[in-house]
């Protein structure tokens, strides 16, 4: 499929600018940083680098990803039904049936794809409200406008590639006489298992940052404390990627669009816990080096 090339070469893409940009000057200083981390960032020295720097929007913004996301995980939700059930195409899945080819998308069966489905929309649905009803940014906060658009393209492939590699199974390309048995593989239940101690733990994360947040202390900044934040400064971004590995268990390592979407959120949330680590250190200095013991992770425990 032509799609599930693109979507793989464009999370290459962003893999690798991720990575580069902790090492180019020009977008150190413009992009990589947002929210609370400009304060201590590198500051712009030329004219175009301060130029790009303010192509912003607010940080508020996050919840942007999460709401598009969720809209396009329930499209797909009522249109793979009407596919299945009664045989009607919607818009999507017409676009695929019209410009694209069933080569490549017959390898995940239906049930993985289906509960795969479900997985990223429930993961939407919670930080959508997370989003809205517990995490407190700062009024001021800004990110840079390609953050935006690189995660409202993120979650958009992230759903879709959670079905599109089995997409054949839905009869878009010739009518399926029989609709295969709705069959799912052993890795269903430690995937499921996985998704849902990750959700907690991000959750509880989500909830131990928005409590520092409070009338007095709306705009200072505290060390956050409790649960895994005792082992991992940016215990929340770990939760993350879990989110990701329980999803790239469940289709055994052979959705190539998830995997490439874990690569990036392995890359991208590993160079922001670097720069949030040196934010903390920074703003409070010998406090923060002796509230946590010196095997304290950034990102992944033991590993970095």
């Amino acid at each position: 499929m032509y799609l599930i090339i693109v979507l793989c070469g464009c999370l290459a893409i962003l893999t690798i600018l991720s990575f580069v940009s902790k090492h180019i000057a020009l977008l150190r200083s413009s992009v990589l940083a947002y929210g609370k981390l400009d304060y201590t960032a590198d500051q712009p020295l030329t004219a175009m680098a301060r130029w790009i720097k303010n192509i912003t929007v607010p940080k508020t913004w996050f919840c942007h990803f999460y709401a598009v996301g969720l809209m396009a995980a329930i499209e797909c939700i009522i249109e793979i039904t009407l596919a299945l059930q009664w045989k009607v195409f919607g818009p999507v899945l017409t676009v695929l049936r019209l410009w694209d080819t069933p080569q490549g998308s017959r390898h995940l069966g239906l049930g993985e794809c289906l509960v795969g489905l479900g997985l990223m929309t429930i993961h939407l649905a919670r930080r959508l409200y997370e989003s809205m009803m517990i995490e407190r940014p700062s009024a001021n906060a800004r990110m840079h406008f390609s953050h935006y658009l690189a995660g409202m393209g993120f979650y958009g492939a992230m759903v879709i590639g959670a079905w599109l590699e089995g997409a054949a199974n839905f009869g878009i390309w010739q009518p399926i006489k029989v609709v295969e048995p709705f069959t799912l593989p052993w890795t269903t239940i430690p995937s499921i298992g996985l998704f849902i101690y990750a959700s907690y733990h991000q959750h509880t994360c989500h909830k131990i940052l928005a409590s520092l947040r409070t009338p007095k202390t709306r705009n200072a900044y505290v060390i956050p404390r409790g649960d895994w934040f005792e082992n991992l400064v940016v215990p929340h971004y770990f939760a993350d990627i879990l989110v990701y590995v329980s999803l790239w268990i469940l289709y055994q390592g052979r959705n190539w669009t998830l995997t490439f979407g874990l690569v990036w959120t392995i890359v991208n949330l590993g160079v922001t816990a670097g720069e949030t680590d040196q934010w903390y250190r920074k703003t409070f200095g010998k406090r923060y080096n002796d509230a946590f013991p010196r095997s304290r992770s950034l990102l992944l425990p033991h590993i970095y």
